[in-house]
């Protein structure tokens, strides 16, 4: 992992606002063109709120000197319904439509690691992994737990992200 100053998380400084979801949203769209594809979650302004108000650790927005660099963003869950997601039985939309309606920092027992991008130039140092490992602990602070971590990897680079994420954190990690 790398130690370097010009390097910030929103989680770390405790501020996410709108033009940080706005941004990380975007950024999102553009590498996994989520609104062509109708069973991932869209980037709407409903969820962007829902994030910004409900769930705001779980979007870390990565800057360098101020510009962003990337996102790591997870979705607190509980195990049923990781279960039918790993299971084809719900899509990741329907997911989050039940993680908004059910879940919350109290009641989660289990951590989708949803998606993670990091701009050319900056990736292999470990910056997605800091990040999704940052808000982990900080949704997990108060909380007697050890949740399952998720995923659904579409990249050799996001399957040894995550990975090395649940490594750095000792969890159990499944992957769909």
């Amino acid at each position: 992992m790398m130690n370097n100053e010009k390097i910030t998380f929103s989680v770390d400084i405790g501020i996410l606002n709108k033009k940080d979801v706005e941004d990380s949203s975007e950024m999102a769209e553009e590498f996994f063109e989520m609104e062509s594809k109708p069973d991932e979650m869209p980037a709407s302004e409903e969820n962007k709120k829902f994030i910004l108000e409900k769930i705001p650790e779980c979007d870390n927005v990565i800057r360098e000197d101020g510009k962003i660099i990337g996102f790591s963003f997870i979705i607190p869950c509980n195990k049923d319904i990781m279960e039918r997601f790993l299971s084809n039985k719900i899509s990741e939309r329907e997911l989050f439509e039940e993680v908004k309606s059910k879940i919350n920092y109290e009641n989660f027992d289990t951590i989708y690691l949803c998606s993670s991008f990091i701009k050319e130039g900056y990736r292999g140092r470990g910056l997605s992994i800091q990040g999704s490992v940052k808000s982990i602990k900080k949704i997990i602070a108060d909380r007697e737990i050890k949740p399952i971590l998720f995923a659904w990897t579409q990249t050799k680079e996001g399957e040894k992200s995550v990975k090395r994420t649940a490594k750095e954190l000792g969890f159990e990690l499944r992957i769909k």
